[in-house]
């Protein structure tokens, strides 16, 4: 049997997981895509962990059922699969890579930060805007929570100074996309559910509506 502990935050926090990306096909699970299925185990992944450690026994399972859990924890087969994912949330990615990214926003999701920076700002953040509220520590644009974020700020910097130097016009939302290597699955890296608010993919789901800066003023 398998449990969320703490319920009541977990169920809260897969609860904004699931408002966030809405499948206008996925009246079930069964026939939600493949893309709005893999938003909703990253983002759970983020904010939750599961316990395979075989650690302190919880009170309401029984001897007989937690030797069994052990046993098959143990296997080699389970062990190579806890080690990857291990490895996988532990690696520094290149830019541009398909690892999914991390941010400072506690439980709060990247639409919820969107709506704060837009009040602050007075209109919608820029998507370098969004990416460094939300990877930075507080959101104060300079402790970086990671090297990969540290890395994707300063090619960001790096491809703002040159399109400044040929007299290029600067598209700060294109120019975010091509320094972290597009989109794939119809995920940009760095902006969790929002990438849908700034590009267009032509994907089958939708999400919560664009920052209104008019409608936050007056909260």
């Amino acid at each position: 049997m398998s449990v969320l502990e703490p319920s009541g935050p977990s169920s809260r926090k897969i609860r904004k997981i699931f408002e966030e990306k809405i499948d206008k096909e996925g009246i079930n699970w069964k026939s939600a895509s493949g893309e709005t299925k893999d938003f909703y185990y990253e983002e759970f992944m983020k904010q939750c962990i599961w316990d395979e450690t075989g650690g302190k026994k919880p009170d309401f399972v029984s001897e007989d059922s937690w030797e069994n859990w052990k046993q098959k924890w143990n296997t080699p087969k389970l062990q190579k699969v806890c080690d990857q994912n291990s490895k996988n949330r532990k690696s520094k990615a290149t830019i541009g890579g398909s690892t999914p990214s991390t941010h400072t926003g506690g439980t709060a999701t990247h639409y919820e930060h969107g709506k704060r920076l837009a009040r602050k700002l007075g209109r919608p953040p820029t998507t370098p805007e969004l990416f460094v509220h939300t990877n930075t520590k507080n959101g104060d644009g300079k402790t970086f929570i990671n090297e990969k974020s540290k890395d994707v700020n300063d090619a960001i910097q790096a491809k703002r100074e040159q399109l400044t130097q040929n007299n290029e016009t600067i598209d700060e939302n294109n120019m975010f996309l091509d320094v972290v290597g597009g989109q794939q699955k119809g995920r940009v890296y760095g902006l969790g559910s929002q990438a849908t608010q700034y590009y267009n993919f032509g994907s089958t789901s939708s999400s919560t509506s664009a920052f209104d800066v008019s409608q936050q003023n007056t909260a």
